[in-house]
């Protein structure tokens, strides 16, 4: 069995009067884990927590086996973080942008900007990388703090809402680069409120729900929750098909004029048919298609609230 990476042990964490982790465990081990949940589900409060930054009450708290607090300037030494709400370097280039994060990680300049160009390129930033930072895109901002997270060969990548604000190339492009260095051996913690993007990058799952862990495991475990959905189109189709549907115990997940979806196991399957054909329904078009990530955490966290 792998050993846990980020292991967490009855974490607490209040700030102000308001009780933001309450009691968390998880001990996770993938190379790249998703730290998913809605706005304000305590993802950034756990990283702050992570870095030293915020101090929790009680519970114990591991990174790459390093005990946090006491070892957070080691562990900041070895991660690489890339905040959401953190800027570039102001008036320079992403050249002077990247160097400057390379001091400060404690490297010569002459390695820091040997390394920036280095990182850069594979980023494949060009010769807009001489530009100043403020005539960036959002999507070269990204790339810039990117590269500014990555300038030291951290073990450990943090990455806060890398993609919010991208446009949907620019998007597929970042996280395309974020699971290359997965799959090159750095560690990645992707901080996200977008299911797609941790389902693309991320092998497992720590999915918190107002300051609790409501999943923490692989990914395809909570894949495997997901169950093939019935498309059904056609005439006649509405809110009366699907009442007498749901009368034998079908279970109807959507329905409006001329379309309806509804679990697709065999008996749901047969029920419909014979519903159809007594209905005189015309039934123009049937697929199958599977719940995203999206709707299996939608669902999971709904069963929590029950």
């Amino acid at each position: 069995m792998a050993i846990p990476w980020l292991d967490i042990k009855g974490l607490s964490l209040d700030r102000g009067n308001r009780r933001v982790l309450n009691g968390i465990n998880a001990q996770l081990s993938g190379r790249s884990v998703g730290l998913v949940g809605a706005n304000g589900a305590g993802k950034t409060t756990l990283i702050g927590a992570m870095l030293g930054v915020l101090h929790f009450h009680s519970g114990s708290l591991r990174v790459l086996d390093i005990d946090i607090p006491r070892g957070a300037l080691q562990l900041r030494a070895r991660a690489g973080v890339m905040a959401e709400q953190a800027g570039v370097f102001p008036g320079g280039s992403a050249v002077d942008a990247v160097s400057f994060a390379g001091t400060l990680n404690g490297l010569p300049y002459r390695e820091a900007l040997r390394r920036a160009h280095r990182t850069l390129d594979a980023l494949g930033v060009g010769e807009e990388r001489y530009r100043s930072t403020s005539e960036y895109s959002t999507g070269m901002r990204q790339k810039c703090k990117l590269a500014m997270s990555l300038v030291h060969d951290p073990e450990l990548l943090i990455l806060d809402e890398p993609t919010v604000g991208l446009d949907p190339g620019t998007r597929k492009q970042l996280l395309e680069l974020i699971v290359e260095l997965r799959d090159r051996g750095v560690r990645i913690l992707l901080s996200t409120h977008i299911m797609q993007d941790a389902e693309v990058a991320c092998d497992e799952m720590l999915l918190l729900d107002t300051g609790r862990v409501s999943f923490c495991g692989p990914t395809t475990s909570l894949l495997g929750r997901k169950e093939e959905l019935l498309i059904a189109r056609g005439n006649g189709i509405g809110d009366d098909f699907a009442a007498k549907l749901r009368a034998q115990d079908v279970a109807v997940e959507h329905v409006e004029s001329g379309r309806i979806v509804l679990g697709s196991d065999r008996e749901a399957v047969r029920k419909f048919w014979a519903l159809a054909a007594q209905e005189s329904i015309v039934v123009r078009s049937l697929n199958t298609q599977s719940r995203s990530l999206e709707e299996a955490v939608i669902e999971l966290m709904e069963a929590d609230h029950v």
